[in-house]
């Protein structure tokens, strides 16, 4: 909050906040309560807030217009080891290819991606806010295709789970790997078949580790079905393995293999 309405005015200005959530403020008690437009109803796990010293840059594509807004978020220090440029590309192309395999449009109304500070995972699938490790932008100067084709699933699976996961949400944790398990096979489907990526060649190569990572989980004396059971949040965590991304992923593969994609 801020008792000066000129001073925020200016800063939502200077961080070009859209203009369908900058929709106004009333001021109380001098101080300024910042007023948003309702969300879509979400699951509280997917809701994220970042603030910190991040510079932004905006999807300038000539299709851009054909889509929510969109920018690519990082500190101002690692911006230079972001692109994106080819960021935008792949998540058009995802939208695009996401649209038509589920016949349903994108369905929120910003997407932000945010490389973050000592993030603790990979990436997080919130909504309109995508937050991904820095561990992820490569300081060379030459970058390997298969490190671009990793970031590019990655980008894929937290989009798909825009579907996936948040449009449509399990109901309890036992239910994680239809969760996870569909947005590691989509990403993949999606990089191969999406239009416009022919220079990506790798993914079902790239689906090969993640199905060895769920055969060396299975192994494991802690290894569990697929649709696990599941009695509390302290089992949930124990659920992100090998089991609910690999293997549950490479079973729908088999099964899309079996019954067609278009039956799946």
């Amino acid at each position: 909050m801020t008792n000066s309405q000129e001073v925020y005015s200016k800063l939502l200005s200077a961080i070009e906040c859209p203009a369908d959530i900058a929709t106004g403020f009333t001021e109380e008690d001098n101080a300024i309560f910042r007023k948003f437009k309702p969300t879509a109803k979400i699951s509280t796990y997917l809701y994220a807030v970042a603030v910190g010293p991040y510079v932004f840059e905006k999807n300038s594509h000539e299709r851009a217009s054909r889509y929510v807004p969109m920018r690519v978020l990082a500190r101002k220090s690692m911006m230079k080891y972001v692109n994106a440029k080819e960021l935008f590309r792949l998540t058009m192309a995802g939208m695009d290819y996401y649209k038509y395999f589920f016949g349903c449009d994108f369905p929120f109304s910003k997407y932000d991606q945010i490389f973050c500070y000592e993030f603790n995972c990979g990436a997080m699938e919130n909504v309109g806010l995508v937050t991904f490790t820095e561990r992820y932008l490569v300081r060379d100067k030459t970058v390997s295709q298969r490190s671009k084709e990793g970031l590019a699933i990655t980008v894929l699976h937290e989009l798909a789970h825009m579907w996936f996961g948040n449009l449509v949400t399990m109901k309890w944790w036992d239910d994680l790997w239809l969760n996870e398990s569909f947005a590691t096979f989509m990403s993949h489907m999606a990089l191969k078949n999406a239009r416009g990526l022919d220079d990506y060649t790798l993914s079902w190569e790239l689906f090969l580790s993640t199905k060895s990572w769920g055969l060396k989980t299975d192994q494991l004396e802690t290894t569990h079905s697929i649709a696990a059971d599941c009695k509390d949040t302290e089992d949930a965590e124990n659920l992100f393995d090998g089991i609910s991304y690999g293997k549950g992923s490479a079973f729908l593969k088999q099964m899309v293999a079996f019954i067609s994609e278009k039956t799946f």
